[in-house]
């Protein structure tokens, strides 16, 4: 690794670790779990809602690195920025839009929610906040291609 790559993962680590996160610090590792989280949601999300909404705040925490002035003079940033645009587009087509209106548009992630999952999720979803989803039957462990 260079030593210019070195300093852009570790400003972002450390950029990262001042807002809270305290695991997937470093650009490959939340990039890495956003990806993971959007191949899920294609297979159709496996777990529960609080997981579901505990997992989307791997994509806020991109978003807060991505818009942050002090990493923008880094070069990896557009990069990593790129490779999140394309997990965001396989995510969008994924989601019911603007599901909970009070969130704010810029989190669009948030906003909305996917439109199936396994029969826990699918449940968890219809309990608390109403919403019917489509039960999605899952041939696998929720492990997928992520790239």
């Amino acid at each position: 690794m260079n030593r210019d790559v070195s300093a852009f993962d570790e400003a972002f680590t450390r950029f990262v670790e001042a807002t809270g996160r305290w695991r997937d610090t470093s650009p490959d590792a939340l990039l890495e779990r956003w990806l993971t989280f959007v191949a899920e949601c294609e297979q159709g999300y496996s777990r529960d809602a609080q997981d579901y909404f505990n997992d989307l705040t791997t994509r806020d925490a991109l978003e807060r690195a991505s818009t942050a002035p002090e990493l923008h003079v880094f070069p990896e940033l557009a990069r990593l920025r790129t490779r999140v645009e394309k997990a965001d587009s396989r995510f969008r087509v994924l989601l019911v839009p603007d599901v909970f209106p009070c969130i704010p548009k810029e989190c669009w992630w948030s906003r909305g929610i996917v439109k199936g999952g396994a029969r826990s999720f699918v449940e968890d979803m219809r309990r608390e906040y109403r919403l019917e989803l489509v039960e999605v039957e899952r041939s696998d462990t929720g492990e997928g291609d992520v790239d």
